[in-house]
């Protein structure tokens, strides 16, 4: 049992090491036998006989290094429009969710967010799960639950709503969906997760600073411990509770910052090496396709 569950860990671990393996090694083979990039290389070529504008704006580029440049790139743009496109979904679905629950302000949340300037900007649902979030990407407004603020005091309360402010006032929204997206556009690179969650910690880290310019530090900690072990889908254009070890430490008068392991950074600019020696080695052999172009040297 124990040799299974170290087995899913190592699983678990190294999975995110995958799409730069086979990326790596897909670049690997082009290199070694360019032949399926011909084609498209030939084909490129044709072109710029024919415009000629197209070989300038691509700095005469050879053919065969840059087809596999554009196929790298064209990965990373459908990767980050369907990331775009299904988080911009499922942001819209939460956020009609959330404004068809809503209910009128109570009294007390009211008259906390005048306070802060943002009654507003509120809503107010009447689910029974301790939470409060960010939402909305252009005009963003804060959600408070009903099963939060059962378990705050006024204090507590306060903490909360300056903290949300601070995502409000910044558009952290809309931030996390596109550090979402962009995200999802590297996945070949296995650091990128682990940076998007670096910088998202800094994101809550700054609310947490703003909400100690309103409330006392165990004001802001007893808010955090009411919605600490709340388990919610996390939704890419919200902000929601996240960096959790990170902002204990804060509020502990400590500096914790997610460590990025090793791995993923060697095997990441492992990939960046093998994309850019393979460009040089395509580049140099440049007689597979010859650039002609009226605007290129030696052209016709």
């Amino acid at each position: 049992m124990k040799r299974w569950k170290y087995l899913l860990t190592r699983w678990r671990r190294d999975r995110m090491l995958a799409p730069a393996v086979a990326i790596g090694l897909g670049i690997a083979v082009l290199t070694v036998n360019p032949t399926p990039l011909l084609p498209l290389a030939r084909a490129y070529r044709s072109l710029c006989e024919q415009y000629p504008l197209l070989a300038l704006l691509t700095f005469h580029a050879p053919p065969v290094p840059l087809v596999l440049l554009l196929i790298l790139a064209g990965i990373v743009m459908i990767a980050a429009t369907w990331a775009g496109l299904t988080g911009l979904i499922g942001t819209h679905r939460f956020n009609q969710s959330v404004r068809r629950n809503a209910l009128p302000l109570p009294p007390y949340l009211a008259r906390a967010g005048a306070g802060l300037g943002i009654a507003d900007r509120l809503t107010y649902l009447g689910w029974r799960t301790p939470a409060a979030c960010c939402y909305g990407l252009f005009w963003p407004r804060v959600a408070v639950t009903a099963g939060l603020i059962a378990q705050l005091d006024d204090e507590e309360l306060i903490a909360v709503l300056a903290h949300e402010r601070h995502h409000l006032r910044r558009r952290d929204p809309l931030r996390y969906l596109l550090l979402h997206a962009l995200t999802t556009a590297t996945f070949m690179f296995p650091v990128a997760p682990a940076l998007r969650r670096r910088q998202e910690a800094r994101i809550e880290l700054a609310a947490d600073r703003a909400a100690l310019a309103e409330a006392p530090r165990g004001a802001l900690a007893g808010a955090l411990l009411a919605a600490l072990h709340v388990s919610r889908e996390r939704v890419p254009g919200t902000a929601w509770l996240t960096a959790t070890e990170a902002r204990i430490a804060q509020l502990s008068g400590r500096a914790l910052m997610l460590e990025i392991p090793a791995r993923l950074m060697v095997a990441s600019v492992g990939l960046a090496v093998i994309i850019v020696v393979s460009m040089i080695d395509l580049a140099v052999s440049a007689d597979l396709v010859e650039m002609v172009c009226a605007l290129c040297t030696g052209g016709a």
